[in-house]
């Protein structure tokens, strides 16, 4: 074990690490617009008079869900 550690540079190690993160940060952020999209049909499909109940427009209903609300 001493002998990996002593071969392992650490910008090697820093190097080998990377793509993995790189790539659990792509699938975070695809994840997090799937979720966002189902969100939107979600909200899309209820009537305006419903939308006004829990305070959003016809229009204004993507910046709410991608964003939050301004409190």
């Amino acid at each position: 074990m001493s002998n990996f550690s002593s071969t392992c540079t650490e910008a090697y190690c820093e190097t080998s690490t990377a793509p993995a993160s790189g790539l659990r940060n792509l699938f975070s952020a695809v994840m997090r617009e799937i979720r966002i999209r189902r969100a939107l049909r979600e909200v899309a499909a209820l009537d305006d008079a419903l939308l006004q109940d829990i305070g959003l427009g016809p229009g204004n209903f993507e910046d709410a869900i991608r964003h939050g609300r301004n409190r």
